[in-house]
């Protein structure tokens, strides 16, 4: 009975010794999605306008003369140099502009963090910003050329299509963006679930331009472009309006913003540039910017799409 007992001892000794020496298990963040992206504070001055505030921006503007195609230039031609200029001499702020033609020629530099933030359509940004730790914040939102601060997704069929509604896409074949693009990938998969419409094929493509031809090739039934894709962008040039029509639209979600990264402007910094920027807006917006300006961001929290619906 003693040993019996000894070794009764000995055993919950061990067991006690290993428990002790067990490596906790990492506790597993959970992903709580994103938060809101706008720059909206409650409080607090902006820093004093007597010293020089260098701010270092990407740019990807749908609308900028130096990364639009050169074929939408009629339309494409909004130019920066004189907002630089009126922000120097009027606020102090030193505003430095790496122009990118494409945005994933810009992608390498953001995940780098070498600018302080970036000039673009919200999500190319956004959708770097957990895996690489950046803090962006939307500071303010850029009207396009028809004074519009909003984006959406289009539904896009060919003109003699018998598809008249969201509901008739069951069945059929649609081509979308990529993940890159959330009016184009994002916003309409999440709409096609919560109505529950299912395509018989989807398959994705790059560019606006690629989606268009295959509508026109009788490839895909449906096309979901960005809804500017008959005034600025290449499609232009291969189709007329007249050749399709829009069956759906997607949710809206800011068409351009200025963007910072908040690990390295300071709120005070943030909310200097932001008050410059309104400031040179409306009738005082610089003629280069070929509308009203900058306005305050809207509220917009990415929700991306996570569940493919379709195999390709």
């Amino acid at each position: 009975m003693k040993s019996l007992i000894k070794l009764s001892a000995i055993a919950l000794l061990i067991s006690v010794f290993a428990a002790c020496n067990e490596k906790p298990k990492k506790e597993v963040k959970k992903d709580e999605g994103f938060e809101e992206t706008a720059f909206m504070p409650c409080c607090g001055e902006p820093s004093s306008n007597e010293k020089v505030l260098t701010i270092n921006l990407a740019l990807n503007d749908t609308y900028c003369k130096k990364t639009a195609c050169a074929c939408i230039h009629d339309i494409a031609a909004r130019e920066y140099e004189e907002l630089q200029k009126q922000l120097m001499e009027q606020f102090n702020i030193d505003l430095q502009i790496t122009y990118y033609m494409e945005p994933y020629m810009m992608e390498d530099q953001l995940r780098a963090k070498t600018h302080d933030g970036v000039i673009t359509k919200p999500w190319n940004a956004f959708m770097l910003m957990k895996e690489n730790h950046l803090r962006y914040e939307r500071i303010a939102d850029i009207l396009d050329v028809y004074d519009n601060q909003w984006l959406t997704g289009v539904y896009l069929v060919r003109k003699d299509s018998d598809i008249k509604t969201m509901a008739d896409i069951n069945g059929r074949t649609l081509v979308a963006g990529q993940e890159d693009a959330y009016e184009k990938y994002h916003a309409p998969l999440h709409q096609l679930d919560s109505l529950n419409i299912k395509p018989g094929k989807i398959y994705y493509k790059a560019s606006c331009l690629e989606s268009i031809n295959e509508l026109i090739d009788k490839k895909a039934e449906v096309a979901i472009v960005s809804d500017y894709v008959m005034s600025a962008s290449c499609a232009v040039d291969v189709a007329s309006e007249d050749d399709f029509r829009v069956i759906g639209e997607t949710e809206k979600v800011p068409l351009c913003s200025v963007i910072i990264d908040r690990k390295k402007i300071s709120k005070e910094d943030a909310m200097r540039f932001q008050a410059a920027l309104l400031a040179l807006s409306k009738d005082k917006s610089p003629e280069g910017m070929l509308s009203a300006g900058f306005v305050k961001p809207a509220s917009w929290i990415p929700n991306p799409y996570k569940k493919p619906i379709a195999q390709n």
